[in-house]
């Protein structure tokens, strides 16, 4: 039962650290792209983006908030992996929130 368990804990461990790698995106020179950087360092790692799409969302909670200004910025980036990704960067008042990447063969 023991053996068991321990190979139960560590899929489970390893589905985990799969499910937290789609937050960063290290291009083929070493740069890793992450959740918590900054837009500038995003533009300094990757350059222009192929796409920047802005919107601003305000949310009443009538508390009086301020708007989030939200980019997407897609990018097409040579993978630390090799070959073509297309990442998508979600930037939320100048900060990375998400990063998302697919390997264009699995387009």
């Amino acid at each position: 039962m023991k053996p068991l368990k321990a190979l139960v804990t560590m899929a489970l461990l390893t589905t985990a650290s799969f499910a937290h790698a789609n937050d960063s995106f290290r291009l083929a020179n070493g740069k890793l792209i992450q959740e918590g950087q900054s837009k500038q360092e995003i533009l300094y790692i990757a350059g222009d983006p192929v796409n920047r799409e802005v919107e601003t969302i305000a949310v009443d909670d009538g508390a009086g908030g301020s708007p989030v200004k939200r980019e997407i910025l897609t990018y097409r980036l040579q993978s630390s992996l090799g070959g073509q990704s297309l990442v998508v960067i979600t930037v939320e008042n100048n900060t990375v929130v998400a990063v998302e990447a697919t390997q264009e063969n699995r387009l």
